[in-house]
């Protein structure tokens, strides 16, 4: 099975990439092959764009840094993804990727890529939030993408920037979800 993670968080070894990782680490311990995309680095994406290329192509046209991660999405048998609340929201780097997921859907709205891939969702906020965030990225992900949630972890930091890894309790949630992969 590969498996596509992605961080989506601005902060390097911060509470959402804990996680991630602690489930990717038992997936791959099961012979899981594991590939993680951060997201912030990327200096060159957008969202999508509007133009409809992808209901004539199949698959999104724009060639970005975001290209490879939708891709690797494409073939892969189950997400992870990740991000903090903003405002309620998730951060802008997932939005971004996200709206791209426009270009998983064909020219009537069917589905053009595998149905039935696993995702798991990690949401981290600082104070509130995390729960609706998490059911709303899970419901976009089973409604528009026939994706079967394996799990999803959510919590509040109280803007502890190593909550997540310090937390027994969130790595054998992790540790959990890994396993179903």
């Amino acid at each position: 099975m590969s498996i596509v993670a992605i961080i989506s968080s601005p902060e390097k070894n911060g509470n959402t990439e804990a996680v991630v990782n602690k489930i990717a680490e038992t997936a791959k311990a099961k012979g899981q092959d594991v590939q993680t995309f951060y997201l912030n680095p990327m200096a060159n994406r957008k969202g999508c764009q509007a133009c409809f290329g992808c209901k004539a192509k199949g698959r999104c046209v724009q060639k970005d840094d975001l290209t490879p991660v939708l891709d690797a999405i494409r073939e892969a048998d189950g997400m992870i993804l990740s991000t903090p609340v903003y405002f309620g929201e998730a951060c802008g780097q997932y939005r971004l990727l996200e709206d791209r997921f426009f270009g998983f859907l064909d020219g009537s709205f069917g589905l053009n890529m595998p149905a039935g891939k696993k995702v798991a969702v990690v949401v981290a906020a600082g104070t509130g939030g995390a729960d609706a965030l998490a059911t709303k990225i899970e419901g976009v992900m089973t409604n528009f993408f026939k994706c079967e949630c394996i799990g999803k972890i959510t919590f509040n930091t109280a803007n502890n920037k190593s909550f997540a890894a310090g937390n027994a309790d969130l790595m054998a949630q992790a540790e959990a979800i890994g396993k179903k992969f």
